[in-house]
C-alpha cells in the first residue's frame, strides 16, 4: 500500500513531468537534426531557370534564345536536414546547356538542378519538379547598327561655356534576334555630376532604348562594344579689349595718339589655360610714319585656331589720331641705291621728292634744310630682277632731332645687268 503510494505521488509531482519533458524534446531534437536521417523534405519556389552555353550558341553558330516559357521552376528535396535545411531558393539552379544546338528551332527539355558548392549532392532526392520541362525557341541571329546618344548630367561653372559633348564610339553594333533588334532605337548614356569648369571626359556603360524611351536588356546579345568614352569640352570665356600696335616715327609715339576701335571688346572662349594668358587681341600695326595727323582702317579680327570668337563680329575699325604736332614740306633730290645685286646696276628715275616732316618741336622743323635730308632706297630684296620697278625709300634728316618724315617714300628705279 505504502509503495503504491509512492507511485502515485511521483506520477503526480510537477518534477517528474518536467523531467519526461525534457527527455522526450531532446529524443525528438536528436532525430530531427541528426545527419543520418533522410527523411527532411523540403520545397523551394522561385528556382530560376539558367541556360548555360548561350555564348557559344551565338559566338560559333549565330544563333540565341528568343522565348522561355518560365523563368523559374519549384522543386521538392529529400535528404538530411543538415544537407537540404541550409538550402535556399536562389543557391539552386535549373540549368539547360544550349552550347551544343545547331540550328533554330522551338524546343522543349528537361532542365538539371544544380546546387552549390559543399552540398553533398548523393544524400539529395529529386521529389517533384514544377515544370518538369521547358520551353523555350531558338532562332537566327541578325545585327543592327544604332547610334550612341546621351546626356551630361553636370554643371557648367560660371565663365565657361559647353560645346557638343562627343560619344566614342558614336555607333555601336548589335547581333541578336530579329524581335529583339527591332525594339531596339539607340544606345543611351548619362555621364557627368558636380560643377565642372574644363573639359571633362568619362568612361561609361549605356543602355540599349527603344524609341518610347523603354530600355531593353542586353541579354542574349553581342555587343561591339561595353563601355563608351564620353567627352564634355569645356571652354573657359573672357571678354579682352582690341588693340592695335603703334610703330613710334620720329618723337612720335603712342603718347601722342588718340586710338578710337569699334568694338572695342571681343568675346573669346577656348581651354582655360590658353585664355588665361590672353588679355587682348591685337588687330594689327599701325607705322605712325604713314600719315600726317589722322589714320583709318578696318582690320579683321584673327584669333588661334584654338580660340573661338563668341561675339561673332569679324572686323574692327581703327581710327588713329595724332595730337599737338607740326608739319612742314621739303624737296629733296639727294637720292640714293644701297644693296645692289653684284653684277648688276640701278639708275634712279625719280629726280625729285616732295617730303613731309612732323615734329611735336616748331623750332626743330625750322632748323631742317633740304640739304639735310636724303631718301635711300634698299634693293636687297630685288636680286636678280631687271627693268624698271617701284620702291620705298627711306628718309634720312640729318644733324636734327626729332624730327620724322610721314608718308611713303616712292622712288622709280630702273636696274639692269652689266
Amino acid at each position: 500500500m505504502k509503495q503504491k503510494k509512492k507511485i502515485s505521488k511521483i506520477y503526480n509531482s510537477k518534477v517528474f513531468w518536467m523531467i519526461i519533458s525534457l527527455l522526450c524534446s531532446f529524443a525528438m531534437w536528436a532525430y530531427i537534426t541528426s545527419p543520418d536521417s533522410n527523411d527532411y523534405q523540403q520545397t523551394f519556389r522561385g528556382v530560376q531557370v539558367e541556360f548555360a552555353g548561350q555564348e557559344k550558341l551565338l559566338s560559333d553558330r549565330s544563333l540565341s534564345i528568343s522565348y522561355v516559357d518560365t523563368q523559374s521552376v519549384t522543386i521538392t528535396l529529400r535528404g538530411s536536414r543538415n544537407n537540404i535545411g541550409k538550402l535556399k531558393a536562389n543557391d539552386i539552379k535549373a540549368v539547360i546547356d544550349v552550347s551544343k544546338i545547331k540550328q533554330p528551332n522551338d524546343m522543349t527539355w528537361a532542365y538539371e538542378i544544380q546546387y552549390p558548392d559543399g552540398v553533398n549532392v548523393s544524400d539529395i532526392t529529386v521529389v517533384s519538379k514544377s515544370p518538369e520541362t521547358i520551353n523555350f525557341t531558338v532562332v537566327k541571329n541578325a545585327t543592327k547598327t544604332v547610334s550612341v546618344k546621351g546626356s551630361f548630367e553636370g554643371e557648367i561653372a560660371e565663365g565657361c561655356v559647353a560645346e557638343e559633348f562627343v560619344l566614342e564610339p558614336s555607333t555601336i553594333v548589335i547581333e541578336g534576334p530579329e524581335e529583339t533588334l527591332a525594339q531596339i532605337d539607340h544606345a543611351w548614356v548619362s555621364f557627368g555630376q558636380g560643377k565642372i569648369d574644363s573639359t571633362y571626359s568619362e568612361e561609361v556603360g549605356y543602355k540599349l532604348m527603344s524609341a518610347s524611351g523603354q530600355e531593353i536588356s542586353t541579354k542574349g546579345l553581342k555587343l561591339s562594344a561595353n563601355i563608351i568614352t564620353a567627352t564634355q569640352p569645356i571652354l573657359k570665356t573672357k571678354e579682352v579689349p582690341l588693340t592695335v600696335n603703334l610703330i613710334p616715327a620720329g618723337d612720335i609715339d603712342e603718347d601722342d595718339c588718340t586710338v578710337t576701335i569699334e568694338p572695342k571688346t571681343l568675346k573669346i572662349a577656348g581651354d582655360t589655360r590658353l585664355v588665361d594668358d590672353i588679355n587682348s587681341v591685337v588687330l594689327g600695326n599701325v607705322d605712325l610714319a604713314a600719315f600726317q595727323s589722322r589714320y583709318t582702317h578696318t582690320f579683321a579680327i584673327t584669333l588661334a585656331d584654338e580660340v573661338q570668337n563668341l561675339t561673332g563680329v569679324t572686323e574692327a575699325k581703327v581710327t588713329v589720331e595724332v595730337r599737338g604736332t607740326h608739319t612742314k614740306s621739303f624737296t629733296t633730290d639727294n637720292i640714293s641705291c644701297k644693296n645692289v645685286t653684284n653684277g648688276y646696276s640701278a639708275k634712279i628715275d625719280t629726280k625729285s621728292i616732295e617730303i613731309t616732316l612732323r615734329s611735336k618741336d616748331t623750332a626743330a622743323l625750322d632748323k631742317v634744310k633740304s640739304d639735310d635730308i636724303s631718301v635711300v632706297v634698299d634693293l636687297k630684296d630685288f636680286g636678280t630682277t631687271t627693268g624698271q620697278i617701284i620702291a620705298n625709300g627711306t628718309v634720312y634728316i640729318s644733324g636734327v632731332e626729332n624730327v620724322g618724315a610721314v608718308g611713303d617714300i616712292r622712288v622709280s628705279v630702273t636696274i639692269t645687268k652689266d
